[in-house]
């Protein structure tokens, strides 16, 4: 019967030991590895592996990891950077559990720091044949398998997901490749028959931001300067301390709009406005906007909440559609077969806590079977 020694010296080894030491080599051939996270894209739901070969590859990560359902790949630690602090150690029996704090860095650069708790079960001939892993599941999971995401509860993306001007980083610049990653998934937003019938314009280019930044300004004058009327968009009491704050807000966006790393220019094929070319412009009716919009604005919601998600923020901005013939002059296509949904500033945004978003409660925007009836 292996001797208490021995198996502490085990332990020591599995973690402690040279590189080139073979961990497989400490376990019987019929160990038993429960881990718990259920997370491992080449066995997702599977919280039990078997064997010395399922272990080396799933647990250990001797295979390469498969791609995951949304094309990421689990950013694994470099075993180079690890070490280990807080060490506890007990034995008992055939039992030794080890508790420690893992520190080391992903190999996309990332700090990864958990705290885990291992309990190893010895057979009589000193080989490991049983292994239970607690530790911080959801950190691995936030940290390991969810990449460059900083908003990962689906739940807190939809509440946290706000217009964002001030908090806009102007130095900051965006990489082309986030942009694309970012509408690699908002293309898989409902459309109408599934034709997507929108196109996505991003501008980098600093004389056509310029050249938007001044369309912007001059349709923000054209707009406060309008008449008024007994409209009810004409009379919003803007006294209250929120309304102030939003309107500071939105007078640093017009200021700053040039400067932001990338602006977006969504259109949709076919105007409702009876300015369209061809059979669309008599389509002018309610069906035809609602399809219409209806096509591309859940893609544009959709590439929000994924900015959002990677650390990015954006605003809908819509008074560059008072003067949409200018945009479309300045950007190259032509204003009777595109409508315009927009002007989008797109840049990571200082910090990426955001709090929830102050809106009325659902019960004050909602009906059942009728509106206006009696509950």
């Amino acid at each position: 019967m292996a001797t208490s020694e021995q198996q502490l010296k085990a332990v020591d080894d599995f973690f402690d030991g040279p590189r080139d030491l073979d961990r497989l080599s400490l376990m019987s051939d019929d160990v038993e590895w429960w881990n718990g996270l259920g997370k491992f894209p080449g066995a997702p739901g599977q919280t039990v592996f078997r064997g010395k070969d399922e272990i080396g590859a799933q647990v250990l990560g001797r295979a390469p990891a498969p791609p995951q359902p949304n094309g990421r790949r689990v950013d694994r630690y470099d075993l180079a950077t690890l070490s280990f602090d807080d060490i506890v150690t007990i034995d008992d029996g055939p039992y030794v559990f080890r508790q420690h704090t893992y520190r080391a860095t992903t190999m996309r650069g990332r700090p990864y720091e958990n705290v885990y708790g291992f309990l190893f079960r010895f057979t009589n001939e000193g080989l490991i044949d049983r292994i239970w892993e607690h530790w911080g599941t959801l950190q691995a999971w936030e940290t390991l398998f969810q990449g460059p995401l900083v908003v990962t509860d689906p739940d807190l993306l939809l509440q946290t997901t706000p217009s964002v001007r001030k908090r806009l980083d102007l130095e900051r610049p965006v990489e082309r490749e986030v942009i694309e990653e970012c509408m690699d998934l908002a293309v898989h937003a409902p459309n109408g028959s599934n034709q997507q019938p929108y196109r996505f314009l991003f501008i980098d280019d600093p004389v056509k931001k310029q050249g938007l930044a001044d369309i912007y300004r001059a349709a923000m004058s054209d707009f406060v300067n309008r008449p008024r009327t007994s409209a009810p968009e004409d009379n919003i009491d803007r006294s209250d301390a929120a309304s102030k704050r939003v309107t500071e807000s939105v007078m640093h966006l017009a200021a700053h709009i040039h400067e932001v790393p990338v602006l977006c220019v969504p259109l949709v094929a076919g105007r409702t406005d009876g300015n369209g070319a061809g059979a669309q412009a008599d389509r002018t009716n309610t069906f035809w906007q609602a399809s219409r919009w209806g096509s591309v604005i859940p893609a544009l919601w959709s590439l929000m909440l994924a900015l959002r998600s990677r650390g990015l923020g954006s605003a809908w901005t819509t008074l560059t559609l008072l003067r949409e013939q200018e945009v479309a002059e300045l950007l190259g296509f032509e204003y009777d077969k595109w409508m315009q949904a927009g002007l989008f500033p797109i840049a990571y945004t200082k910090g990426t806590d955001f709090a929830i978003t102050p809106r009325k409660p659902a019960a004050e925007v909602m009906a059942w079977n009728s509106y206006g009836a009696e509950a």
